[in-house]
């Protein structure tokens, strides 16, 4: 394995810097230090030219610009806290809200995905290590949170992708790897074929805010126990947070694009997965052309949306002392 640094341009002009790390099959991963982003993951196809299984952008400016979160590592809480308000240890929390002005979404207007990062390689790792700072008051959040996000590309097709943090004052974490995965390399992800390791789901309202409800997807046509393509069936608005089978590190979900045979399995440790088919997404995309709607499919392991304000949702709470942990890993097959 290898790892590569060099300048990528400047966001407001602070500079921008990349990572690219390649395994020996020619797996390669580009992480930026803004926001944490992976910019893209490629792999050889047939005739050895490197195909991009992910969305993203050729100008480093543009994920300050464009909406998406594409490919971003989001927080410092990821997907939604309602109405931007939640109790913890009695005392009341306001955050900036940015979904529509009514609640709180994937760390607010300045989140992580929006700001620099520093970025370190680890040579003897093989891996990039990044962190921002996120003082006391940060959002509104009531701490100081330290932050490290790690990304390793290893030889067997693997990218590992580690979050860790620790406090110094009781906090909601969740964050969460906002990557859009198209693993035919371009047109829509209707052909894929999706499998979840889920049998429950959380309710939500028309804001995609949870109600606290849980239901089975036995009988519904949010049923991905069983592999089916993302057109059979499904709603065309997929934006539902899973809650995944059993605990630690397991399988959530395979991705499979029939046509070219590639296939991603991801395994985490979180207790839900957020789908999410880019119904809305319409922006610039590489190479001149547009990401429209399902141009890809978020897969994003995390804690549950809005979690400290339903106490029966596993605990999104850190307090000084512990450190939280989310896990990812993205196993790659070729066709």
């Amino acid at each position: 394995m290898s790892v590569t640094r060099e300048a990528a341009g400047d966001i407001e002009g602070a500079a921008v810097l990349r990572a690219v790390q390649r395994n020996p099959g020619g797996l390669e991963a580009a992480v930026l230090s803004f926001g944490a982003t992976l910019q893209w993951l490629r792999l050889p196809g047939p005739d050895g030219r490197p195909v991009d299984l992910v969305l993203g952008f050729d100008r480093v400016e543009d994920y300050a610009r464009l909406p998406g979160a594409v490919g971003a590592t989001v927080g410092r809480f990821a997907n939604r806290i309602a109405r931007g308000r939640f109790v913890l240890d009695g005392r009341s929390f306001e955050l900036p809200r940015n979904q529509e002005g009514r609640h709180h979404l994937h760390g607010g207007p300045h989140g992580f995905g929006l700001r620099p990062w520093s970025m370190e390689a680890e040579p003897q790792d093989d891996a990039v290590v990044l962190r921002p700072l996120s003082p006391e008051g940060d959002a509104g959040y009531p701490d100081r949170l330290e932050t490290v996000c790690r990304y390793a590309v290893g030889a067997d097709d693997v990218l590992e992708i580690e979050m860790r943090a620790t406090t110094d004052a009781p906090t909601p974490v969740n964050l969460v790897n906002h990557t859009y995965w198209n693993l035919a390399g371009g047109g829509t992800i209707d052909g894929h074929v999706l499998r979840l390791r889920a049998g429950r789901l959380l309710e939500a309202d028309a804001d995609t805010v949870p109600t606290g409800r849980i239901l089975d997807v036995e009988g519904t046509d949010l049923d991905y126990r069983r592999p089916r393509r993302l057109d059979d069936r499904g709603p065309p608005r997929l934006d539902h947070c899973f809650l995944v089978t059993g605990e630690g590190l397991r399988p959530v979900a395979r991705l499979e694009d029939p046509a070219s045979g590639r296939v991603l399995e991801l395994e985490a440790d979180q207790p839900g997965v957020q789908v999410y088919s880019a119904f809305e997404l319409d922006v610039p995309a590489r190479g001149g052309v547009r990401y429209g709607p399902r141009a890809g499919l978020c897969l994003e392991a995390e804690a549950l949306p809005d979690a400290p304000n339903h106490p029966h949702f596993p605990s999104a709470i850190l307090r000084p002392g512990e450190t939280y942990r989310h896990r990812m890993v993205c196993r790659f097959r070729r066709g």
